[in-house]
């Protein structure tokens, strides 16, 4: 059974340098042999001529630093042996080159091959041998074709330069051109009238035809300078002067010092919480990234980002002083402090910087300002890594948000007598529109005018820290494209023939048990939200954008009983108390109700997310149908007072409500929910059916005429809570 090494590999490149290993063993290798020494091998492109022999331990790695002169297409065969010799059977070496920019360096015109330039100090005649002589880098091993041109004085520049001859197959040895031109006396018969000295210059081509240049310019050797005068008819064949020998004092082979870390990975969670590593830096997979971008919260300390530099040693060190393990650590450009690492570990503390004062004063100014990141620069030095930076950007946790909701048509809403079929007025409270007027003012306004209503509003959330951004001045401008609505349907009711003093004057004379019938339609919320997201198993934290339609509620019916109404019917004492009850209610100007409704809710949501990673993707969708009762009861009066309310724009509004009011309630509700969700496994759907508990509300207030609203009392508390696990859920069904 065979054994030795089987192979190596390349295991990084620094700069110029190449770094070499072994890579495998033959089956029948022992564990013994495997830590023996071993001699690295450096051949020509011939693989034959021995450039560099040296021992080793078997886990160094070899170095050949390959500079800019001779990288090119030159190969150096590099091969690893436990005997000391070549293999004479297999090539298991492999063969290195470098790679540079294509480029002249250094250009020359020489009597003798690699001499001294003359070109100020000498002129040539026709006939004469002339030696160019080219320093270049990246074309080592390459043959390019050399032009030569001769300036034409008093023309337009080097396009008006005759092209005098082309030598094709010039071969460059050791990143250096030494080309003999024994031609020179067919120059001359290719120039119509000679002045009494020419210049000449050069230009070069790869092989694929491509200009090589300077770093600037494409022309190289000017001048050669020649006088009018032929000293020699004879031509010889141009040939290449270069040493053909390897330059080996160019070719640098050093013991590497195992100072090094042989990855970086960084260990974060997502934006779902979700952990993962991420390979920052791996030299075997030609791998370095340089900027990793992340999540933190804005003004708090306490996180930490886990940092691992696998396999770090020190042992060995080759500069002076010697490298420590450590990092360095730089906060937006400034160097903060270096840090001992303990093991291969680094934990980082981090954290997102976001103006929350800004966010709390002028949350508009906030909403516009591109967050501002802060970069933390990690540096770790070795002798295999000198300088290898790693920025760490941490951008703060952002949501901004912009919401639009609209009720396009007025509620259906018909209150009844049972006994008749004339519709008439249930008083106020059964409407619920008074308490929503007095605590959302504006909004609710609109509504109270005919069902046609609106809200914009949008926010910005940094954090735990929220700060909502009144559009008054949009509000208003949309408030005022609606006017003509309120107006029209304030005329119209004028033609109502069920007015307020008809409907009242019928309930006094033909009593009957009141009902209301209310079918709501859609409410339709549009939003559209921007956050700072951060994706699993990348480097970058994208805007994530959401935009979400609801229909709040798709419809809605509602069914109320004034169970006061119900007294008439109970008997002799039944129609004393309801008796009582009118003459108290007039003499005293206050009404008592007790008030049971049922009602049906279907509700809607469906969203969608885009980030540049992920592309698009269907959010949440989900359906809910909520059925439920209530019952409320209390006192209040019948006189009204005026309140004033301001409007979006500034401007005050006068609006009538109950002098006071006294009211409990109490709600209770089952919800059914379909819904398609994802999670990692993939989309699915899901049903469910939850109690929503029992909660109640107390709320007393008094009003003085002219004064805004103040509420004296008010109380939400729960008798039930809700469970929170549904009565019932299926299990996910994912699709396929």
């Amino acid at each position: 059974m065979a054994k030795g090494i089987k192979s190596i590999k390349q295991q990084q490149v620094v700069g110029t340098s190449v770094y070499l290993v072994v890579d495998q063993w033959h089956d029948g290798t022992t564990e013994a042999d495997k830590n023996k020494k071993v001699t690295w091998l450096c051949f020509a492109q011939d693989r034959k001529t021995p450039l560099d022999t040296r021992v080793l331990d078997s886990k160094d790695s070899y170095i050949i630093k390959i500079p800019s002169k001779l990288a090119g297409s030159y190969r150096y065969y590099v091969e690893a042996s436990l005997s000391g010799k070549k293999d004479p059977k297999a090539n298991t070496g492999l063969d290195v080159f470098g790679t540079a920019t294509k480029k002249i360096v250094t250009s020359k015109w020489c009597t003798k091959p690699d001499a001294e330039d003359v070109r100020k100090t000498y002129v040539f005649s026709y006939g004469h041998l002339v030696y160019l002589g080219l320093e270049t880098e990246g074309l080592n091993g390459d043959k390019v074709i050399v032009d030569v041109y001769r300036r034409v004085p008093g023309g337009g520049g080097a396009d008006d330069d005759q092209h005098m001859d082309t030598y094709t197959n010039v071969q460059v040895i050791d990143g250096e051109v030494n080309l003999k031109m024994g031609n020179t006396y067919k120059w001359f018969g290719k120039i119509k009238r000679p002045n009494a000295t020419e210049e000449f210059y050069v230009k070069v081509k790869d092989a694929s035809g491509q200009y090589v240049t300077d770093g600037k310019d494409k022309i190289h050797a000017r001048f050669l300078r020649i006088k009018n005068q032929v000293v020699s008819k004879n031509v010889e064949t141009p040939t290449n002067h270069t040493p053909t020998k390897v330059d080996k004092p160019d070719i640098n082979f050093k013991r590497y010092e195992p100072c090094r870390y042989d990855k970086i990975i960084v260990h974060d969670k997502d934006s779902n919480k979700d952990a993962f590593d991420f390979t920052l830096y791996d030299p075997l997979q030609k791998k370095n990234i340089t900027r990793y971008e992340t999540l933190a919260k804005s003004n708090e300390e306490g996180k930490t980002i886990d940092l691992t530099f696998e396999k770090t040693t020190n042992k060995g060190c080759f500069t002076k002083p010697s490298h420590k393990k450590e990092v360095e650590i730089y906060i937006n450009g400034k160097k903060q402090r270096t840090e001992i690492l303990k093991g291969d570990n680094y934990a980082l503390p981090i954290q997102a910087s976001a103006n929350t004062v800004l966010l709390r004063t002028s949350p508009e100014v906030f909403f516009i300002t591109p967050d501002s990141p802060t970069t933390y620069r990690v540096v770790s030095r070795t002798c295999a890594q000198p300088g290898n930076p790693i920025e760490i950007v941490v951008y703060p946790n952002v949501e901004r948000e912009v919401a639009f909701v609209l009720t396009m048509l007025p509620t259906y809403n018909r209150e009844r007598n049972l006994k008749f079929t004339k519709q008439e007025s249930l008083t106020s409270y059964n409407k619920e529109k008074s308490l929503k007027l007095i605590r959302d003012e504006v909004e609710t306004l609109i509504h109270t005018k005919g069902g046609f209503g609106f809200g914009l509003q949008a926010k910005v959330k940094v954090d735990n820290i929220e700060s909502s951004i009144e559009l008054g001045r949009t509000k208003s401008q949309i408030k005022r494209l609606i006017d003509f609505y309120y107006k029209l349907n304030e005329y119209l009711s004028m033609f109502d023939a069920g007015n307020k003093e008809s409907q009242d004057l019928e309930y006094k004379v033909r009593p009957g048990i009141k009902w209301t019938f209310d079918v709501e339609p859609p409410n339709i919320a549009l939003a559209l939200r921007f956050t700072n997201r951060k994706v699993g198993n990348t480097q970058q934290v994208v805007t994530q954008i959401t935009g979400g339609v609801a229909l709040k509620p798709i419809v809605k019916f509602k069914i109320g009983v004034d169970l006061m109404s119900l007294l008439q019917f109970m008997g002799l004492g039944g129609k004393i108390a309801d008796w009582i009850k009118n003459v108290l209610e007039a003499k005293y100007k206050f009404t008592i109700y007790v008030i049971f409704e049922a009602f049906l809710e279907a509700k809607g949501e469906l969203t969608m997310a885009y980030n540049k990673i992920e592309g698009f993707g269907p959010g949440p969708r989900k359906l809910q149908i909520e059925a439920g009762v209530a019952i409320k009861g209390g006192a209040k009066s019948t006189e009204f007072v005026t309140v004033i309310v301001p409007e979006p724009d500034g401007k005050p509004q006068t609006v009538k409500v109950e002098k006071w009011k006294g009211e409990a309630s109490g709600t209770t509700s089952f919800v059914y929910t379909y819904e398609i969700s994802s999670d990692k496994k993939g989309q699915y759907s899901q049903h469910k059916l939850e109690f929503t508990g029992i909660k109640a509300t107390i709320v007393v207030y008094s009003i003085k005429q002219g004064m805004k609203y103040n509420e004296s009392y008010r109380k939400d508390f729960t008798i039930i809570e809700k469970p929170d696990e549904p009565i019932a859920k299926s299990e996910k069904e994912y699709t396929i």
